[in-house]
C-alpha cells in the first residue's frame, strides 16, 4: 500500500502480486508473475495516486507484452514439441519491482523483467525510477550531483575502478571493456539507496551474462564532487 503522510518523507506500501497463464487446450504454455507496489489507502495523496497509476501502467504493459509477444512464440515452441512427441515446454516471464530507497522524500525502485521463452537461458532487462515525494516528479541523475560536475565522467571513473577491483563488479566482462562502458552508459539507468547513487548496465552490454545487470555504486559524499542526496544537491 502506497500512502503519503502529511510530511511526505516516506511511502507506506505493499507489493501487489499477480499471476497469469496462457494455455493451449487447457495446457499451460506461458506463465507470468509480477510484483509491483500499489496504493490501497482510503485517502491517498496526489503523489501516491500518481505512483500507483504509474506502476499499474507498468503491470498492464508487461501483461500486454506477454500476450502479444511471448505467448505466440511460446505457443509455436509448444506446438512444435507436441508434433515431435517431445516434452511439452512452458515458457515463463516475471516482472519484479525492488524498492531500493524509501526515505527523506525519495522513493527509488528498479524493475527487472525476466523471460524464459524460446531460449534455454533467462534474459533480464532492468529499468529504474526515482521519485521526489514532495512533487511526484521523477528525479534525474543530474540532481544528485553539484552543478558543473560531469555525471557521465563520474560514473565512468567509478565503473572503471570497480571493474578493476577484485572480482569485478561486472562479473565476467566482455572484451573491449573501456569502450563498452562508454558506449552503453545510460544516465537514466540509475536508482538510489540510502548509501549512494547506483547505476547499471543491461545484460551483455559489458558482461557475458544474460541475467546479470552489472551495477556500480558511488557512495554519497560531502565532497565538492558529490554525489549528494538529491533534494539537497546544489
Amino acid at each position: 500500500m502506497l500512502f503519503v503522510k502529511h510530511a511526505p518523507d516516506t511511502l507506506t506500501y505493499t507489493m501487489q502480486t499477480i499471476q497469469r497463464q496462457w494455455t493451449a487446450d487447457e495446457i499451460p504454455v506461458l506463465q507470468a508473475a509480477l510484483s509491483v507496489p500499489q496504493c490501497t489507502g482510503d485517502r491517498p495523496g496526489r503523489t501516491a495516486r500518481r505512483l500507483s497509476r504509474y506502476y499499474r501502467q507498468c503491470t498492464e504493459a508487461f501483461l500486454r507484452y506477454c500476450g502479444r509477444e511471448l505467448y505466440p512464440r511460446a505457443l509455436a515452441e509448444f506446438e512444435g514439441a507436441r508434433r515431435a512427441g517431445a516434452p511439452l515446454p512452458c515458457a515463463r516471464a516475471a516482472l519484479e519491482c525492488t524498492v531500493a530507497c524509501n526515505e527523506r522524500g525519495v522513493f527509488s525502485t528498479y524493475l527487472d523483467c525476466t523471460e524464459w521463452a524460446g531460449t534455454k537461458d533467462a534474459l533480464t532487462l532492468r529499468r529504474a525510477d526515482t521519485w521526489d515525494l514532495r512533487t511526484g516528479a521523477p528525479i534525474s541523475a543530474g540532481e544528485c550531483f553539484p552543478r558543473g560536475v560531469s555525471v557521465r565522467r563520474a560514473c565512468l571513473q567509478a565503473a572503471r575502478a570497480q571493474c578493476a577491483g577484485k572480482g569485478g563488479a561486472a562479473g565476467r566482462c566482455a572484451g573491449h571493456l573501456p569502450a563498452r562502458l562508454r558506449r552503453h552508459l545510460n544516465l537514466r539507468s540509475f536508482y538510489l539507496t540510502p548509501e549512494g547513487f547506483c547505476f547499471f548496465y543491461q545484460p551483455y552490454a559489458i558482461s557475458l551474462s544474460g541475467t546479470l545487470c552489472p551495477t556500480f555504486t558511488i557512495p554519497f559524499s560531502e565532497g565538492k564532487n558529490g554525489p549528494f542526496w538529491p533534494l539537497s544537491a546544489t
